[in-house]
Formats: C-alpha cells, sequence, structure tokens
C-alpha cells in the first residue's frame, strides 16, 4: 500500500510512524520524504480493512492511500526434458598375459 502523507511536517511524521507502529499487520516501511509517500506492506489481513482503519485513525494526515495490484505470481522454470538413459557399452578387452624372462 502506499500512503501519501506529508512527510515535511514533523507532527503528520510523527503520527503516521507511530499509528503505523501500532499495527502488527503492517510490516516494512518505507519513507519517501521527497515524494511525500510511505509504502508498506500488509500481512495476515485484507488491505481494505487496514485502509479504513488507516483513514479513521490518520485524521487529516493522511491524504490518500493507494492498493496496487497484487504481483502476478512467478511462473515456473521449464523444466528440460530428462534425457534417455544411454544403453550400456560393451567393452571387451582381450588380456593376455606375456610372460617376461630374466636373464
Amino acid at each position: 500500500m502506499v500512503l501519501n502523507v506529508d512527510l515535511q511536517c514533523s507532527k503528520c511524521y510523527k503520527k503516521v510512524k507511530k499509528l503505523l507502529c501500532k499495527f502488527p499487520e503492517i510490516q516494512d516501511q518505507k519513507y519517501d520524504e521527497k515524494a511525500n509517500k510511505v509504502t508498506i506492506k500488509v500481512v495476515s489481513s485484507s488491505p481494505e480493512k487496514i485502509r479504513d482503519k488507516l483513514c479513521c485513525k490518520g485524521c487529516g494526515c493522511i491524504k490518500s492511500i493507494e492498493i496496487p495490484p497484487p504481483p502476478p505470481p512467478p511462473k515456473p522454470d521449464p523444466k528440460p526434458d530428462p534425457k534417455p538413459k544411454d544403453k550400456p557399452m560393451k567393452v571387451s578387452v582381450d588380456l593376455q598375459v606375456q610372460g617376461f624372462f630374466l636373464l
């Protein structure tokens, strides 16, 4: 979720930071002070419920809240076809012992 907040205002910054710490469902808070945006990650709850709670508790500090669509699931890598096993090769070795004579 992306929150549009006036992060240049110290009161708004403190209020939003304190508010986001109260929700255990919110993780990964990233503050972008230049763009006045706070990016958060919501786990184990629906983002719509958290959005509604943030709007109520945030009063006038939070200007807008955007919920981006979830990222598509990663495509599984195509597994290569298993190579057919080679037939065992028959190797014939001619083992002949040649006698050595010591003189």
